[in-house]
């Protein structure tokens, strides 16, 4: 009896749901785990099957596997990016699957391999451990390398540094947490697994090698909404075919380095204006820094200061071109070499070096951090030169004043004796050796035990400290062997007073005439400081 339109195409649609609802059983049985035809179960095999994109069933180590998974995306997308390491071009096969049909894709390194199929939009991955050793593991062997798995995959994830692995290809498998948030930090946070890989953080950097098979290099990121530069010292690993990086946040170390540089630059641009020469030593006693003074004052070559010399090899040369006290014997040098370096390690080496050619250097070694040592070079000639000029002027005037008959001596403003005649001490007795300086009160106390009491001394007193215009005065005084005493008290600038003392002569109208005009000017002196102190 012929069929009628409508029963066929019930019979059509009947038939193509069963056979639909038989692969999605045959399928979801295969996913299972299912069994061989000895009853045993195929053992080291997970199993995953998707309608499109949706997971619609998975074995009990596939679901233990997918429980690891983290990141936004489907789940076929997760998976694929887990596995692509594993089975590399995974994710573009899928992509480009047409019609049913199977195929294997063997895994790195020869140890297991992927079974894809796919049959009326179903697809079925499974991956089986096939060429890995079935031996028994025994459970507590088993929990420990899973903890210590997970004390691994800790330490990797919460890392504050940057650690990310490179494929055989150069693309990017896998990071860690702190590496994705720099990503979401310059590129924004990733829509889904098809953002993966994610943008490379550091494009070609210049390695330098470390050894060990190791590299390492310095870069730098400007972050966006932020102005400052980050840099980061990559540490990068070979591993097989693979490349581990490593990335260390070294802003900090960095700007420290950068403010020190720039700290230098601004020393030796300051060194460079010194007209005293500096050389500095390291802990090695290597000579790092020196500024043009000491190579103008040394003569020394800059080639032969550039190459970083010990403190003996620059001492020799030294006093090879006569710019050191000449030591009686070399070991005597070699002695005060050892000397100089101990005393200025201590910060207490400070001599003048009178030199053959007539320079004179004062040299000065003061101690560093780190056990470096600085030694400074200041050409005194013209001080020197100035200082003996001085003395010899005041030699000059010393010996003019000792041929002088009366007995002179010069105080200061603040009452300090200057300097004295040899007739002053012939008078008065010389002074006290002990005292490093003799003041004014000092010499009245000597002058009032050998004269008759007097208001004179202490008018001298008030008018060598008085301010301001002062007049000379001339007075007398009387020994307590009787004899008389002329004085005169000029001021001289800069506050100085001058005191004079001669005997009294016998020429009576000559005394009544300078004790007349004498009388005057201290009474006028007298009053001038009376009215200094109102």
């Amino acid at each position: 009896m012929p069929l009628t339109p409508i029963a066929s195409l019930l019979i059509i649609v009947v038939v193509s749901t069963i056979s639909a609802s038989a692969i999605v059983i045959f399928l979801t049985w295969m996913a299972r785990g299912g069994q061989d035809r000895r009853g045993a179960p195929r053992a080291a095999r997970s199993v995953f099957l998707f309608d499109g994109d949706c997971l619609i069933d998975a074995s009990l180590s596939a679901r233990r596997l997918l429980d690891r998974l983290e990141g936004t995306g489907t789940e076929r997308d997760l998976l694929c990016a887990l596995l692509e390491h594993r089975f590399p071009g995974l994710g573009t096969r899928l992509e480009t699957i047409e019609g049913d049909g199977r195929f294997w894709l063997k895994a790195r390194g020869g140890l297991g391999r992927l079974e894809v199929e796919h049959w009326s939009g179903l697809l079925r991955l499974t991956l089986d451990s096939e060429g890995a050793t079935e031996a028994p593991i025994d459970p507590i062997a088993f929990a420990a390398l899973q903890d210590e798995l997970e004390t691994l995959r800790c330490i990797g994830e919460d890392a504050p540094q940057l650690i990310w692995k490179l494929d055989e290809a150069g693309r990017l498998s896998w990071a860690n947490r702190a590496y994705m948030r720099l990503v979401e930090r310059l590129s924004g946070p990733p829509e889904g697994a098809a953002d993966w890989p994610p943008t490379d953080l550091f494009d070609d950097p210049d390695y330098a090698p470390l050894g060990r098979g190791m590299e390492s290099c310095r870069v730098s990121l400007i972050l966006p909404q932020e102005e400052r530069r980050c840099w980061y010292e990559i540490t990068r690993l070979q591993r097989g075919s693979e490349q581990v990086h490593f990335a260390l946040d070294v802003t900090g170390i960095v700007e420290a380095e950068q403010t020190r540089r720039k700290f230098i630059q601004t020393l030796t641009k300051t060194f460079a204006q010194l007209a005293i020469g500096l050389a500095i030593f390291d802990r090695d006693r290597k000579l790092v820094m020196f500024n043009p003074a000491f190579h103008d004052l040394t003569g020394l070559p800059t080639a032969f200061l550039s190459s970083r010399p010990q403190v003996q090899t620059v001492l020799d040369r030294l006093r090879d071109r006569n710019m050191l006290p000449e030591p009686k014997d070399y070991a005597s040098w070699r002695e005060q070499v050892a000397a100089l370096e101990a005393q200025a390690s201590r910060g207490t080496y400070c001599e003048t070096w009178s030199l053959p050619g007539g320079q004179t250097f004062r040299v000065t070694g003061r101690p560093h951090p780190d056990g470096a040592v600085a030694f400074l070079f200041e050409d005194i000639s013209a001080e020197i030169s100035l200082t003996r000029h001085f003395r010899a002027e005041i030699d000059t005037a010393r010996a003019v004043l000792d041929t002088l008959p009366e007995a002179i001596a010069v105080f200061s403003a603040s009452g300090t004796r200057l300097l004295h005649n040899s007739a002053y001490e012939d008078l008065w007795g010389a002074p006290d050796p002990g005292l490093s300086e003799t003041g004014l009160l000092d010499e009245i106390v000597r002058w009032q035990g050998m004269i008759a009491p007097s208001p004179v001394l202490g008018e001298l007193r008030d008018f060598v400290t008085a301010f301001g215009e002062r007049a000379e005065w001339i007075d007398q005084l009387r020994l307590s062997d009787g004899r008389g005493l002329d004085c005169r008290f000029t001021p001289l600038p800069g506050g100085a007073t001058m005191t004079s003392f001669s005997p009294e002569t016998p020429d009576r109208s000559r005394l009544s005439a300078q004790a007349h005009g004498g009388n005057e000017k201290a009474g006028n002196a007298k009053e001038l400081i009376r009215l200094q102190r109102g």
